[in-house]
């Protein structure tokens, strides 16, 4: 039996009409995690605490772990079910739902590598899922560094072979899920590595393993996202064992994983989608249950849903996530009906990123216009994703760097070419 959006699930979503009752049990669900995590969010955003209760109770009910597939502890969920899912878990604790994409990207990305290329890599990634997802293990792990703009392109964190296997050391920002980790990975340069200087690969390496440490909760003391728990980690000397070591690629290969832009770029957009929804549903009860302090005698004033005005913010409001919406939408379906080219990754992940993000912020900063003074109140709630909003411009790419491969993919310029500029 089908269900329609409106009859059955009541609440906008990207999935197309009509929706399976599978569909409409995945987004429940994820509402139902956001509404609770909603109750704990202005607690932990103030404490700038990680919500461990939170990444538990999703463990618990599978969707940790959905994009699994079945034989591996999954739900078999595609990339765009999890966008849609994301999208609704963005509407309570931002900082949660971007936290848990940071986790469940990294199990989509390697899906593609679990399915494809040399069969000894596929039976690798394959076997490290299945102990992530029937252990329902949680990792932690990062492609970025402060003070090196690019880590993603070239890292800083080195890995020197050693006998029997590597050791890597370095420091990595931004390991989302520090607190829940089970395992802890990082893009690392594996320096003098026989097939060439310019390779780099994901390492993991379990928690508690010696030289593997984080810097805590101060280093996480940011304007929004503040429960994301993405902590500074030190890898100071950790030996990988060969045998665990994934395959090498070329830096640049890297860069332009299909897999990557996708599943990174698609399902963060899809949170932030989700943060503006928040907004807007916060706007509608503002200006239904606000009224002016003049009208008719007896009447106790005008519901401010009736000034032009306002209904013209709100009306861009809305069709600006109707784009968004519609664009992260058109981009999953694209890639899970032929993952994309180098070429088309480079494109494709730079146009839902911009678009999305920018349209995002824009959003919410019309629902702080709307709202005025008591928007800038903490109980009020809409101040919270005005800063967590702010989280869509510092992934990757920036808008300069999207809008330099939209245009340089539409050219048909490669990367690299030389002059950059002019």
């Amino acid at each position: 039996m089908a269900v329609r959006d409106g009859e059955t699930a009541g609440f906008v979503t990207m999935l197309p009409d009509p929706l399976s009752e599978r569909q409409v049990r995945l987004l429940t669900r994820a509402r139902m995690h956001a509404a609770d995590f909603e109750t704990r969010a202005a607690r932990h955003d103030l404490e700038g605490s990680y919500p461990l209760e939170n990444m538990e109770a999703m463990k618990a009910s599978g969707y940790a772990h959905m994009i699994l597939p079945e034989a591996l502890g999954g739900e078999d969920v595609s990339l765009l079910e999890l966008c849609a899912c994301q999208e609704q878990l963005g509407q309570g604790c931002a900082g949660t739902a971007i936290a848990a994409n940071m986790h469940l990207f990294t199990l989509g990305a390697l899906l593609l590598d679990a399915q494809s290329g040399p069969e000894e890599r596929r039976a690798r990634t394959a076997a490290g899922l299945r102990m992530i997802g029937l252990q329902k293990q949680i990792v932690a792990g990062s492609f970025s560094e402060h003070g090196r703009a690019g880590a993603y392109l070239m890292p800083s964190t080195k890995g020197r072979q050693v006998p029997g296997g590597w050791e890597i050391s370095g420091e990595k920002g931004y390991n989302s899920n520090w607190p829940a980790a089970d395992l802890v990975s990082a893009l690392v340069h594996l320096v003098d590595h026989p097939a060439g200087d310019d390779r780099v690969a994901i390492v993991s390496a379990p928690k508690g393993t010696p030289g593997l440490e984080s810097a805590g909760p101060s280093s996480w003391d940011v304007l929004g996202l503040r429960a994301s728990g993405s902590y500074d980690v030190v890898w100071d000397k950790v030996f990988v064992a060969e045998m665990l070591m994934p395959e090498t690629r070329p830096a640049d290969e890297f860069t332009e994983m299909s897999a990557f832009g996708a599943w990174f770029n698609l399902t963060t957009s899809a949170v932030y989608l989700g943060v503006a929804q928040a907004a807007v549903d916060w706007t509608l009860r503002f200006l239904r249950e606000r009224r002016t302090a003049t009208g008719a005698p007896g009447t106790g004033g005008t519901a401010l849903a009736n000034l032009p005005g306002l209904q013209y913010q709100l009306g861009e409001m809305v069709a600006l996530q109707a784009a968004s919406r519609s664009l992260i939408r058109t981009s999953a379906e694209s890639w899970m009906a032929s993952p994309w080219s180098q070429e088309e990754a480079r494109v494709q992940r730079s146009v839902c990123k911009y678009v999305t993000s920018n349209n995002s912020v824009r959003v919410v900063m019309l629902a702080m216009d709307v709202a005025g003074g008591p928007g800038l109140y903490r109980s009020a709630g809409l101040e919270r994703r005005y800063r967590d909003v702010r989280g869509a411009k510092a992934h990757p790419p920036s808008d300069m760097l999207a809008l330099e491969e939209i245009a340089k993919g539409t050219l048909g310029i490669l990367r690299g070419t030389e002059p950059r500029w002019g």
